[in-house]
């Protein structure tokens, strides 16, 4: 099936790569800057690069993969939808509440398929979990926690757009990272998330840019940043569960560790991605690893995306996340940016 890619960046990379493992063909590339954007196209092989949107939504492409920072999604989204295509939009759908609702009405008035990617409920240890809980293994959920903890902007860090307000909007480590652990809540319980209190950490609001890197070191350029490094949050869920989750994008010694635990009635079960291929099941007093298939994070996208075409063919297929899913993390993440200010429990 030939799609369009817009973006060209690494995860554009990572979409392009996963679809032609899946013997799916990519026949636009939309860029913001046409050399960067042709060379992207050279490098693996697509045939038109072009700066123009409209250009590529001409065509006969059928899927749009929308691979751009979350600022840009609406607008391009809305296009991509008025000209009848399928839409794989990169998550977070939207950092505006009111354009990833906007945009979740949309496509439910569509035959189209709308797709938010959150490809980490796709590993098959996240899928058996799902399946395992949903169907009452562990009796009904009564706590569920988690983090999700990076060190990728401990300074000194690589520059980009996740400090341009223009392009990452006003949250940071809530909607980059928070947006997984929400999605993968919801995919393991079948629950919301209905209330949240948060407290909220920026302890580097200046920081400086010199030779492509952000340091906290005073030489070069001052930058203001105003979104957060971290988040603490208390959660309340549809249920009656509670929970916690901790976001960190400057914990030193933690690549990409995000975790899920819930305990119910009857059990508990957990996951860490540092450890992927496994899922830990409690027994008396201990938790035990079950070895699941084995894959790794780039490979989700691979399963994802197996779904999302099998959708589109009319053909059987696993759940995956939609842009009502979208609408509803953007609300969880707003809730907690506002909850970071007020120091208040704020509905969803």
């Amino acid at each position: 099936m030939d799609s369009i890619l817009i973006g060209c960046g690494q995860i554009a990379c990572t979409h392009l790569l996963a679809l032609n493992r899946l013997g799916h063909s990519v026949s636009w590339v939309v860029g913001r800057d046409l050399k960067r954007t042709e060379a992207f196209a050279r490098e693996f092989g697509i045939a038109y690069a072009t700066t123009d949107l409209n250009e590529a939504l001409s065509s006969d492409a059928r899927v749009v993969h929308v691979c751009t920072p979350p600022t840009n999604h609406y607008q391009t989204i809305c296009a991509c939808l008025d000209a009848g295509k399928h839409v794989v939009s990169e998550k977070p759908l939207c950092i505006s509440v009111q354009e990833a609702e906007t945009l979740s009405r949309r496509a439910a008035e569509t035959d189209r398929i709308t797709v938010l990617c959150c490809n980490v409920r796709c590993y098959p240890a996240n899928v058996e979990a799902a399946r395992r809980i949903r169907s009452g293994e562990i009796g009904r959920p009564l706590i569920v926690s988690g983090s999700y903890l990076q060190e990728f902007h401990a300074p000194p860090h690589d520059d980009g757009w996740r400090f341009d307000p223009t392009q990452s909007g006003n949250q940071r480590a809530i909607s980059e990272i928070g947006t997984h652990w929400i999605d993968l809540a919801y995919a393991w319980t079948g629950t919301r998330i209905v209330a949240v209190c948060a407290a909220l950490g920026n302890w580097y609001p200046v920081r400086y840019r010199k030779g492509g890197r952000l340091s906290a070191v005073p030489e070069g350029e001052p930058v203001r940043v105003e979104t957060e490094d971290a988040a603490a949050i208390a959660l309340r869920f549809a249920d009656g569960a509670i929970g916690t989750l901790m976001l960190s994008e400057l914990s030193r010694g933690h690549f990409n560790d995000l975790s899920i635990e819930v305990n119910g009635t009857g059990g508990t079960l957990r996951w860490d991605e540092c450890a992927p291929n496994a899922l830990l099941r409690s027994e008396g007093a201990s938790m035990q690893p079950q070895t699941v298939s084995e894959t790794d994070r780039e490979h989700t996208f691979d399963a994802l995306f197996a779904s999302v075409y099998a959708a589109i063919d009319g053909t059987p297929h696993d759940p995956f996340p939609t842009f009502e899913d979208g609408a509803y993390i953007a609300r969880v993440c707003d809730a907690i940016r506002k909850s970071g200010v007020t120091g208040e429990w704020v509905e969803v």
